[in-house]
Formats: structure tokens, sequence, C-alpha cells
């Protein structure tokens, strides 16, 4: 029995229907961004940075990702692996920005381990399932520092142009540099927004944004008269900055807890201090800590 494969949506949907917000001609509409049409062409040359930028104007939860962090550097030099001990002072440890992190969130505090890696309690007993892996304290915010190095590089010496490899699809590494998170902790995981590109996964207020997003930026290349152009592009403005404030406070009304009549959004509390408490994006039973804020957004000569 064959199993059948999900259709996924391509990016074409989207620009299609920022193109039926328009108005355009019907012989406008693509069928996809590599098509080689003037709509075409500015959509390719737009669509994917479009996206990066709002994902980073706010914590969506659909994109929210944990994951562990991939080691680089251990100035303690008792790494197993075989890393160099070069870190950038004072930190102790340096570890790979992930490939698919659009913006980072929090990092959760590392618990002790054994010499295996294992975690374990305060008293040193591994921790394994159950009530007995429950953690003693709150999950606090750990520090870290987003930084870039040389010291990692992903291609050493000379390489010829055509040899290089394909970065085009990752976040932050480049052949010789690449962006890094510095951190004193040991084993450390990251809270960050990824970069979803499967139209299906995202929330659906999140897409209305994204077709005004693509709307205001394909307004000039829709309409030939200048006037047109410009009186689009104002009124898309407008809209986009709509759009995207009401999919700010649902998505960050839906997130975190408590579920009260008064629960506060942390987009309220967050957005301009750094910082968030019960409610925000971690396990933290209401104590206060530090993270990344989400960005402004800025499109248009307008920011909100």
């Amino acid at each position: 029995m064959d199993i059948p494969i999900p259709y996924l949506q391509p990016p074409a949907t989207i620009v299609n229907q920022a193109l039926d917000a328009l108005g355009a001609d019907e012989e406008m509409i693509i069928g996809d961004i590599t098509d080689g049409t003037r709509v075409g062409e500015a959509a390719r040359r737009n669509y994917g940075q479009t996206l990066r930028q709002l994902l980073r104007a706010n914590h969506w939860p659909f994109a929210r990702k944990q994951a562990i962090l991939t080691l680089l550097g251990d100035a303690t030099g008792q790494s197993s692996l075989p890393i160099i001990t070069a870190v950038e002072m004072p930190w102790t440890y340096a570890y790979a920005w992930p490939i698919d992190a659009v913006q980072g969130r929090w990092m959760p505090s590392s618990w002790p381990a054994d010499a295996s890696g294992q975690p374990t309690n305060l008293t040193g007993v591994p921790l394994t399932t159950g009530v007995s892996a429950i953690q003693p304290v709150p999950l606090l915010p750990g520090r870290f520092l987003v930084s870039s190095s040389s010291l990692y590089p992903v291609e050493i010496g000379n390489v010829p142009w055509n040899q290089m490899p394909d970065l085009q699809r990752t976040e932050g590494l480049g052949p010789v540099y690449r962006k890094v998170i510095l951190s004193d902790l040991c084993h450390a995981s990251f809270v960050y927004t990824r970069l979803v590109t499967v139209i299906e996964e995202w929330d659906d207020m999140f897409r209305e944004a994204m077709v005004s997003l693509m709307a205001l930026v394909l307004a000039p290349v829709v309409f030939k008269d200048p006037k047109e152009r410009l009186a689009q592009r104002n009124a898309m403005i407008a809209i986009v900055k709509d759009t995207i404030a009401n999919a700010r406070v649902a998505a960050n009304n839906e997130a975190g807890f408590p579920m009260t009549v008064d629960h506060q959004p942390p987009w309220m509390t967050a957005r301009n201090g750094g910082y968030f408490g019960q409610g925000g994006d971690w396990a933290g039973g209401g104590t206060l800590g530090y993270y990344l804020p989400w960005e402004p957004f800025s499109m248009g000569g307008s920011v909100f």
C-alpha cells in the first residue's frame, strides 16, 4: 500500500494571495517564484528575507524550539570531544548557533551532570524518569552572549569558489566566520525562534500578516502608474501594521501560563524591558529572568 505524500503549499501560494489582496490581474498569478516572471522574480528576491523579519517580530509559539547546542570550544580542556580549548574570554564554552535559528529567546540553566553527561540532582544522584526526575529548584535562565568567531571555520585554507559549501539555507554560518553562543553553562540547551518555511505549520493570523507583507513588497511591481503604486503601498503599510499587531496579541495571549482572566501576556511586560516572569516562555515559577525580547518591525519607513 502506497503512503500518500502530504501536500505542502509552495511560497507561490502566499504570493498569489498577496496579488489577490492587491486586486492584481489574473495573468499576474504565478505558478512558482522561480518561473522567471516579473512578479515571480520580485517574490524570489524578497520572500525569504520578509519571512525572517516577520518571525523575529514576535515570539511566535508555533516557531518556538528548544534544542541541545553543539559544543565548539571548551576552555576547561576536559571535553571528550575533539574540540579546541580556545574560547573568547571570560567565557568557558562556545556553542554553534543552531542552523535553523532566526532569533534566540533564552538559555535554560544547566543542571549538574556526572562524568558521562547524565544529569544529576544537587546531591549527584542521576535523574531518570518519573517523580525522581523532577528538578528540586526552579529552572532559571542562564547567562549567554551571542557573538561571531573565526576560531571554528567550516572550511580551512583557500577553497576554490566552486567547491565552497552551500550555506544559503543555514542561519549564522559562513565558510570562515560563524555565529556562536558563549556561555559558562555545560551541556547547554537553547530556546529560540526557528526558521519555519512550511506554510502548514504557521498560525493562521501569522499567515495573514505574511500575505499582507508580500502585498506591500509586490505593490510597486503590480501597478504601473507611479501615483497608484504610492497610494497602494501606503494603504498596505496600514494594513500590515494592523495584521501584525493582531497576530501578536492573539499568539501571546495563547502562550504561557496561567490561563486566567487577569493573565498578562509576556509581550506587554517583556517587549522593551527584556524580562519576564510567570506566564513567559519558560517554567520559572514566577521568578523574573532575562531574555531577548522580540524586535519592532520595520517596513516601508514605518516601525511598529
